[in-house]
């Protein structure tokens, strides 16, 4: 979900910034309104154990954002795939997760593998040094959201978390557009089609949060990083689908190769969930 929400975003005739702003601000009606339907109440625990998730998130969605407008989809992608790098050492310090052999392997062979994906496309000129600067701050903001998701599971339920967490990055993102005045920069760009890809945004990458936000209280933070290099592979499928973004036969190589490579992983990781 999260990789063809990034082809979306692409689609959008919009700047990151405003597109963030919307799919945000839309995100945390839907979800404060499923949390309330539940019954449930937003309390001053929700916020203290999701706002550090909900400030990353807001980040990674500005800079992440902007990254998929100014470079091409697939370089954006494929640094935000190096978080189980960044991942890594938090995953042993911070929660106690044994990082095994196959997940350096995996690592070490994924991560080329996923530049591969990237780099042996044709060039389609897509590619700025903003675009890829701002791909570079979207992997460290990732890597601190999916962190900061990790502890806040242990508190507080899917739902919660997800509607404070959209609520606090939507804050956060609207104090970077108001400054730089890209909330009037796109005005008369709006349109029944570019809404409509925009509710895509919250109802497909949005409901890949919700999925991998409950999956964190179900298994290793390491696991749920690694599982992140499918994007790539989604992100540039979608390209080239949907985008005229042209796919080499390298590039299939390194997709098959990640997804070896992800196989391995998971299948390592429940046996040994089975068989402890």
């Amino acid at each position: 979900m999260w990789g063809l929400g990034n082809v979306l975003v692409a689609s959008i005739p919009l700047n990151g910034l405003t597109i963030g702003v919307y799919r945000l601000g839309l995100g945390s009606l839907l979800y404060l309104g499923i949390l309330y339907g539940q019954g449930a109440r937003l309390t001053m625990n929700s916020f203290r154990y999701g706002v550090l998730g909900g400030i990353a998130f807001g980040a990674d969605i500005a800079t992440f954002f902007l990254a998929v407008r100014n470079t091409t989809v697939s370089v954006a992608v494929t640094i935000s795939a190096l978080q189980p790098v960044v991942i890594a050492g938090f995953a042993a310090i911070t929660f106690g997760e044994k990082i095994r052999p196959r997940h350096i392997l995996g690592t070490a062979v994924a991560v080329p593998a996923v530049a591969l994906v990237a780099f042996s496309g044709p060039d389609s000129g897509g590619q700025s040094l903003f675009g890829n600067l701002m791909a570079v701050a979207a992997l460290f903001a990732w890597s601190a959201y999916f962190i900061a998701s990790k502890k806040a599971r242990e508190k507080l339920p899917t739902m919660e978390y997800m509607t404070v967490m959209n609520m606090v990055a939507f804050v956060t993102v609207l104090a970077i557009a108001i400054p730089v005045g890209a909330l009037w920069a796109d005005s008369g760009e709006m349109s029944w089609k570019t809404a409509a890809l925009i509710v895509g945004v919250v109802a497909v990458p949005g409901t890949g949060h919700i999925l991998m936000n409950w999956s964190h209280a179900h298994t290793t933070l390491m696991l749920t990083s690694l599982a992140t290099l499918t994007m790539p592979v989604v992100s540039t499928l979608g390209a080239w689908l949907f985008l005229d973004q042209a796919v080499s036969a390298a590039q299939m190589i390194g997709i098959a190769v990640v997804l070896a490579v992800l196989a391995y992983v998971v299948v390592g990781d429940s046996r040994e969930l089975r068989n402890p």
